[in-house]
């Protein structure tokens, strides 16, 4: 059985304005738990923020987070995957590239994101699956 993006991606991704200042910014990612944001306008993503943006560009800079915007700290151009991409081709890309979040675009518009603590999970709970299945048979 192969496995795709669209199996595994987050679907319930906020796209925010580059206007944000980072203040506000880390404001919602506090809020919803999460080491990014995804910035653009509507459904169509233009870069993303990641805690280590925060670190690197304002923190280590002593720069006023309340006079930062999101788009002067935001990577750009994304790496991203159309939904019908194996989940092996999204792995390796990942990998490769040292990526841990990977926006899953159709059309222009986002579909979802994909982390690497996405995948570690289902690769754990494959493994747990594989063991039950293991020790059915006698099997360690």
């Amino acid at each position: 059985m192969v496995l795709y993006a669209e199996d595994i991606m987050r679907k319930d991704c906020q796209i925010v304005e580059g206007n944000m200042n980072t203040l506000e910014g880390s404001k919602i990612m506090a809020e919803k738990q999460q080491g990014f944001l995804i910035i653009g306008t509507g459904k169509v993503p233009e870069g993303i923020v990641t805690e280590w943006d925060f670190i690197n560009k304002i923190v280590s800079k002593n720069k006023n987070p309340a006079k930062v915007q999101l788009s002067e700290i935001m990577t750009a151009p994304l790496t991203s995957v159309p939904s019908d991409t194996p989940m092996e081709k999204i792995a390796n890309l990942m990998a490769k590239n040292g990526i841990r979040r990977l926006l899953v675009i159709d059309d222009g518009e986002i579909s979802g994101i994909i982390t690497s603590r996405d995948i570690l999970k289902f690769f754990s709970d494959y493994v747990s699956d594989m063991v039950e299945i293991a020790s059915k048979f006698g099997i360690r």
